[in-house]
């Protein structure tokens, strides 16, 4: 829903300093879920290992900082209907990523699903207006897309420390950057109106969203993340449509149908082969369950709970994604 919301309040507002404000928005509201919950970000910090806080670090970059700034000036300069949809091409850029990069295993049916939501974007970013024309706020949509591939991909390993905080981080680190990058290189005149609001939209739609992404991204990994949250864009569609008044060209709902299949396709996976785990010792939120069959220490036993213990090797066969126990070759 954010590029549909974002389109009212924008304004005369530049793009970074809406970027900013989105993820400003997005870290101290999460901000106060921590102080609610009596949790210290800065204590969780602390305990990441070099290898996490660089990617940490990428992950902020890119997704936080570069992604954000594209996004914004996709939003001012073309329209709600076009941005929503092409969204979607950040499930294709963090799949790719994921399988060359990371070496995540791909089915038939997420690379199916990847080839439809492919072919529709494709209709959006090349308009039919008499003849087939470029859109430039729709290549920055691409761009920005390319970039939260890499983040999801870099955040998804980043597993030490809970996803609120995480979230929070990200959107403090980068709204600040954005923020600054917009007082250096002042737009357009803005009311406190508009930073209310966009401030708001970043708690719920960048807030509360990437807490929940994150989850998915530790438990489902990157590839199938990416895939159902690329629903998401048909409701800002849709809103751009109820909202602003805008009336999409009839490529537009071509283009949805196609995500819409390539979404569905991924309902039929299911995998499952008889797998090895190696000798493991990490630390994350879990419950009792095959893979975590340990010795606990007294103040250790409420579930969920969050501690370092070793994963002994075993070899097994059950329907499994992705998740920090299952990156293992095929």
């Amino acid at each position: 829903m954010s590029p549909v919301f974002c389109k009212l309040v924008i304004g005369d507002m530049s793009p970074a300093l809406l970027a900013g404000l989105l993820y400003l928005g997005s870290g101290l509201g999460l901000q106060g879920v921590l102080l609610a919950q009596k949790k210290s970000s800065l204590q969780e910090l602390r305990g990441l290992t070099l290898r996490h806080r660089l990617k940490l670090a990428g992950a902020v970059a890119a997704g936080g900082v570069i992604a954000p700034v594209c996004l914004a000036y996709g939003i001012k300069h073309g329209t709600a209907s076009e941005v929503s949809l092409l969204l979607n091409l950040e499930t294709v850029a963090t799949t790719l990523i994921a399988w060359l990069v990371f070496r995540e295993y791909i089915g038939p049916y997420v690379w199916s699903g990847k080839v439809l939501i492919l072919a529709g974007a494709g209709l959006v970013v090349l308009k039919a207006q008499g003849a087939l024309t470029f859109s430039l706020p729709g290549l920055l949509v691409v761009i920005a897309c390319v970039f939260w591939g890499i983040d999801n991909n870099l955040t998804r390993d980043v597993d030490e420390i809970s996803s609120t905080v995480l979230a929070s981080v990200k959107g403090l680190c980068a709204g600040a950057f954005s923020v600054l990058l917009a007082l250096i290189f002042p737009g357009g005149e803005v009311t406190a109106g508009q930073v209310m609001g966009a401030m708001s939209i970043g708690a719920v739609s960048y807030g509360l969203s990437l807490v929940l992404f994150v989850e998915a991204l530790r438990r489902i990994g990157a590839a199938r993340t990416a895939t159902f949250f690329a629903v998401g864009p048909f409701f800002g569609t849709l809103l751009s449509v109820v909202l602003l008044g805008e009336r999409p060209p009839a490529a537009y709902w071509v283009a949805t149908a196609l995500m819409l299949s390539g979404i569905f396709l991924l309902y039929f996976e299911v995998h499952c082969h008889r797998h090895t785990h190696e000798d493991l010792a990490h630390a994350h939120p879990h419950v009792h369950d095959d893979h975590h069959l340990h010795e606990h220490e007294e103040g250790e036993e409420g579930e969920p709970h969050h501690h370092l213990h070793v994963h002994h090797p075993v070899t097994h066969s059950h329907v499994h994604a992705p998740d920090p126990h299952h990156r293992h070759g095929h």
